[in-house]
């Protein structure tokens, strides 16, 4: 089987505001709390003692067009640092591709707001992508990016775990095979297939 080691969900607003959507303490009356429209989960399931991550949302009706903007934004800037985690890369080189990612599709700031992920393996992060990060990419191990982006209302975020292997190639660990996918393209025109809006 497989332990739960961390799950957040998050619906509608409080996707935009809150990047890690933990339980939080209330009135625990459920008021105001119910979900209109959109859900975001985020978890952190262990197999055998390593750690996989992944992230998906669901939107109940049709999906708006900021919610669709920015997760298409998020699919591309997912498959931008998943094709790029190759053998000899670093933290540094692969926060800096992902700041470029966003700001080429006009979400410059959104690199400041969460962190994008990382090595995964016996833990969520063994170490994150960030500015001067000498940590290298090795074959043979686990990844997990999760960028995400705060719209004005909506918020979303593009997860899976890859692994890179051998030859240097990424394999996703983590697809969902009754779950809708699509093909990311990204700068050079390469694509990768992320988790879309399932749409109920």
């Amino acid at each position: 089987g497989i332990d739960l080691v961390m799950i957040g969900v998050a619906h509608d607003e409080r996707i935009a505001w809150d990047r890690h959507p933990l339980a939080r303490l209330g009135a625990g009356d459920g008021a105001g709390s119910e979900l209109k429209k959109v859900c975001m989960i985020a978890t952190c399931g262990r197999r055998k003692g390593l750690v996989c991550s992944l992230s998906r949302v669901v939107c109940f009706g049709e999906v708006s067009e900021e919610l669709r903007k920015i997760h298409d934004v998020c699919m591309e800037v997912d498959a931008e640092l998943n094709l790029a985690t190759t053998p000899g890369k670093t933290a540094d080189e692969l926060y800096k591709l992902a700041a470029k990612a966003y700001a080429d599709r006009c979400f410059p700031e959104q690199i400041e707001q969460h962190h994008q992920g990382g090595l995964i393996g016996y833990k969520c992060r063994h170490w994150i992508a960030q500015p001067g990060g000498t940590q290298v990419v090795k074959a043979g191990r686990a990844y997990a990016w999760n960028p995400t982006i705060a719209g004005k209302t909506i918020g979303t975020k593009s997860e899976d775990t890859i692994l890179v292997t051998r030859d240097g190639s990424v394999e996703n660990l983590t697809p969902s095979s009754d779950w809708p996918y699509v093909e990311a393209k990204t700068a050079d025109g390469k694509t990768m297939k992320r988790p879309d809006i399932l749409v109920k």
